[in-house]
């Protein structure tokens, strides 16, 4: 049975040292959305969808902590951020 290790996974769908141009659905969920968050966000990626309590975007790894980094400048929480898959 070849069975992989759950290191061996992780790279598999990307990690915090991955500086490739590869895009990642993530979820940023906040406390609202608006048009100045919408604006804040998007600075750093595509926003796919916007849903009750955040964005759905298209990013790079290296973007996900600029994201928030970017909020936190201006005092907005983020209450998560869920890496949802690759985009192939």
């Amino acid at each position: 049975m070849n069975q992989k290790k759950n290191s061996d996974i992780l790279t598999v769908i990307g990690t915090p040292m991955e500086y490739s141009d590869d895009k990642y659905l993530v979820y940023v969920e906040l406390y609202k959305t608006t048009k100045t968050l919408k604006k804040i966000i998007s600075k750093h990626c595509e926003i796919i969808s916007e849903m009750e309590f955040g964005y759905i975007c298209k990013v790079t790894m290296q973007g996900i902590p600029e994201i928030v980094r970017s909020l936190a400048l201006k005092n907005h929480a983020v209450y998560q951020i869920v890496r949802l898959s690759k985009v192939l």
